[in-house]
């Protein structure tokens, strides 16, 4: 039997050496596209499959018969149909006035900003005589308003801007064939420039010729842009490479080869294409729906890539793989898992401008950051996609112009007649991204929090310092805010570190360290080090949440540190942080916002015309509070010097404007337990943390690490016994078999009962 597998091992070695090596030759066969110019059309003549399109090729009218055939041809379709596409655009006209009068407006402003002939590499000039900035290249790469052109030239009826489209095109390719393109970290054929440019174009070149508004020659000289594009988009796509760059460029590749199957090659490369996207879907989308940068951002953009792969293969009858279809759907249900109740998302991590005319401008020659579209516009998305009531429910009530044209009448009537449903999802965790959300109900005066507890394992470029920290709303205010950012402007490693964030220092150790610029000098940049957060427990019930974790960003200055946050529903927040050190540090608690000083407390209170929050610290001892502003950024900070082991024990309270009853807050040490009690009116709570084997006083024993004991006018209204297996208060006693997480209440009769609660730890990553 050894002998055997001694000549079996070589043979299925030499067979799979073959057979990569037979892909290999099949792929150079189809695949004989220039890299460095567009085919001639002899060339293009000979890639095309004569099987599927009747043209005699030795015809001297060959040419003007393969024109014929594509703007004829049925065999696949496009977002919009070209068969009603007249149709469509009476109907976008009559539905968006206003957008019709943008859409040319943004068409004249990119024209008379830019011109025919474009300067495609550093240095170079617009129009106005600006100096042309990596952001600028960029920008332009992307062929950012080829279908604003065209529908602008559709509605005026005055083809100019259709004319000087098609000059710019032809400006890029000849500058590109002349070795005058930016090349290096700000290629035009980067992947995710070149696939913004790849179904850009493609969109223009359906509006064009459904429209009958592209010659003979565009056609064919569009039909070889793709193939070049194709080609280049291919050669970085064959190896699976984290991150949305190339998941960018693998959408506009799929997708245009979709749209031209009568190409061998294109065929070739739609293959290639899907099997590197359903890697990134695989791997990059988490099972909880979540994209794997966490950043809400990016996120956003990848549900955009694979809407427009998911759409194109629906319509063309091609087969979709479950991994896809499951992965793609799961995205919808993470925004509304983290949805605010205002239905929009909170800012994690890196997020561009909301989208908005003023943003997406050319005022500003320095940006080429992606607007970040609004929550409603992707829920629009997945409401008409799967037809769910609850995505409805964040979906907008009119569909945004940019969906217009890829939803059929008959699908955008569906859309329309789809009942909206009120979601019924709880605090809940996102636990392969690591965020976990606190929230009330979702109506507008609701609480929320989501609580960062994750880092990126792959390309955490966008990752900020803000490990541990929160954003926090209620009452229609975000009370605690997290910032959007711009990678141009000069804020943005100011933005991206922990003294814009809700989170704890010590020794003022900020945790981003060593910034590394990219080398495209766009602005952008990331941390080379962050820390590294472990979460230890993530419990929600009915009227208690708890999250605790830990992470090692103070590890080199020999401090240890875990965040504990408690939400006592639906009213407020408790936050513990711990830090603990045999040598003498200072710790601080950053805050963001606008605050004012408490009269003798160590608080502070943030009033808006809607509502007030009240941050005030257990401790009544020695504590600087300082304010921080810069870029117009303003926050809070407590600290506390000259200790080794300390607790921020803080009550973060939102109430009402009209609300005067102030909080109050107080930590009690004794040697077999800490107690911080928190009042405000006839409400009083009580959080025992055990540090003896047993705690027994008169009105509590157990043996539980922790207990929360909530009181209304002195009655006992529920409880929280955490890791424990016996209580007993005046009003129950009960014991288990083993400890427990047990959340108590009274049930509509005034009986006690008891419910297990299944906690989170990420040690088995999963519910316990």
């Amino acid at each position: 039997m050894k002998e055997y597998y001694k000549y079996l091992l070589p043979l299925i070695i030499i067979f799979l050496a073959a057979s990569v090596s037979y892909s290999q030759e099949i792929e150079r066969t189809i695949d004989s596209i220039p890299r460095d110019r567009l085919v001639t059309d002899s060339e293009l003549l000979k890639l095309i499959d004569s099987s599927q399109i009747n043209i005699k090729k030795n015809n001297e009218d060959v040419i003007n018969q393969l024109v014929e055939y594509f703007i004829n041809r049925n065999n696949v379709k496009y977002f919009f149909d070209k068969n009603s596409f007249k149709e469509e655009l009476e109907e976008f006209r009559t539905e968006y006035p206003e957008e019709v009068e943008s859409i040319c407006k943004r068409s004249t402003e990119y024209i008379d900003t830019y011109g025919k002939n474009l300067d495609w590499k550093i240095p170079g000039n617009d129009l106005f005589g600006r100096e042309s900035t990596p952001n600028t290249i960029r920008y332009i790469a992307r062929f950012p308003r080829a279908s604003e052109n065209v529908l602008c030239a559709i509605y005026t009826k005055k083809k100019e801007a259709i004319e000087i489209l098609t000059a710019q095109l032809k400006d890029f390719i000849d500058d590109y064939e002349t070795g005058n393109t930016e090349i290096g970290g700000n290629d035009v054929f980067e992947r995710f420039y070149a696939g913004h440019r790849t179904r850009n174009l493609l969109f223009a070149y359906q509006m064009m010729l459904y429209s009958n508004n592209l010659s003979q020659a565009n056609v064919i000289y569009f039909l070889k842009v793709f193939l070049l594009h194709g080609a280049r988009l291919i050669d970085d796509c064959k190896e699976f490479h984290y991150g949305n760059h190339q998941l960018h460029g693998l959408a506009g590749l799929y997708e245009m080869t979709t749209m031209f199957p009568e190409f061998p090659v294109m065929k070739l490369w739609n293959e290639m294409a899907l099997k590197t996207i359903l890697l990134h879907a695989e791997r990059e989308i988490n099972d909880d729906g979540f994209q794997f940068e966490r950043a809400s951002h990016y996120f956003k953009l990848d549900i955009m890539n694979y809407f427009r792969i998911y759409k194109i293969a629906k319509i063309n009858d091609k087969n979709i793989p479950e991994l896809l279809e499951r992965k793609f759907h799961k995205m919808f249900d993470a925004i509304v898992n983290l949805a605010l109740p205002t239905k929009a998302l909170p800012v994690l991590q890196d997020a561009q401008a909301i989208y908005s005319p003023q943003n997406d401008s050319l005022e500003n020659n320095n940006a080429a950051e992606l607007s970040d579209p609004k929550e409603s516009f992707f829920l629009s998305i997945g409401a008409s996609v799967f037809n769910d009531k609850v995505y409805k429910y964040f979906a907008s009530e009119k569909l945004y112009p940019e969906l217009f044209w890829f939803f059929n009448k008959n699908e955008r009537i569906k859309f329309y007649s789809l009942k909206a449903e009120s979601p019924s999802v709880g605090s809940i965790a996102l636990e392969q991204s690591k965020y976990f959300v606190m929230r009330s109900g979702w109506d507008i005066n609701d609480l929320y929090m989501v609580i960062d507890g994750g880092l990126a394992k792959y390309k955490p470029d966008h990752t900020h310092g803000g490990v541990l920290g929160v954003m926090a709303y209620g009452y229609g205010i975000p009370f605690l805010p997290t910032y959007r950012v711009h990678y141009s402007d000069l804020s943005y490693q100011y933005l991206k570190n922990s003294l814009v964030k809700n989170v704890a220092l010590a020794d003022k150790i900020l945790q981003g360290q060593n910034w590394i610029d990219n080398n495209a000098r766009t602005g952008f940049g990331i941390w080379e080090h962050l820390p590294k957060p472990s979460v230890n427990e993530w419990i929600t019930g009915n009227h208690f949440d708890y999250f605790s974790a830990s992470h090692n960003g103070f590890d080199n200055a020999g401090v240890t540190y875990n965040r504990s946050i408690i939400f006592i529903k639906p009213y407020f927040w408790i936050f513990i942080d711990q830090f603990n050190s045999n040598t003498i540090h200072s710790y601080q608690q950053l805050w963001q916002g606008e605050y004012s000083t408490l009269k003798d407390k160590n608080g502070i209170i943030k009033t808006t015309d809607k509502a007030k929050l009240y941050i005030i610290q257990a401790d009544n001892t020695n504590l600087s509070i300082e304010p921080y502003s810069k870029y117009d950024i303003n926050s809070i900070l407590f600290e506390k010097e000259s200790v080794d082991n300390y607790s921020f024990n803080t009550l973060v309270y939102p109430a009402t404007i009209d609300d005067n009853d102030i909080p109050a807050v107080r930590e009690y040490n004794h040697r077999d337990y800490k107690l911080i009690a928190i009042n405000k009116g006839t409400d009083r709570i009580s959080i025992y943390f055990k540090k003896n084997e047993k705690l027994s006083l008169p009105e509590l024993k157990t043996n539980a690490s922790m207990i929360i004991l909530s009181y209304k006018n002195e009655i006992l209204k529920s409880a929280l016994v955490y890791q424990g297996s016996n209580i007993e208060v005046n009003e129950f006693n009960i014991n288990f078999e083993k400890p427990m997480i047990i959340e108590i209440e009274k049930d509509l009769n005034g009986n006690w009962i008891n419910k297990e609660l299944k906690g989170y730890t990420e040690n088995n990553s999963e519910l316990r």
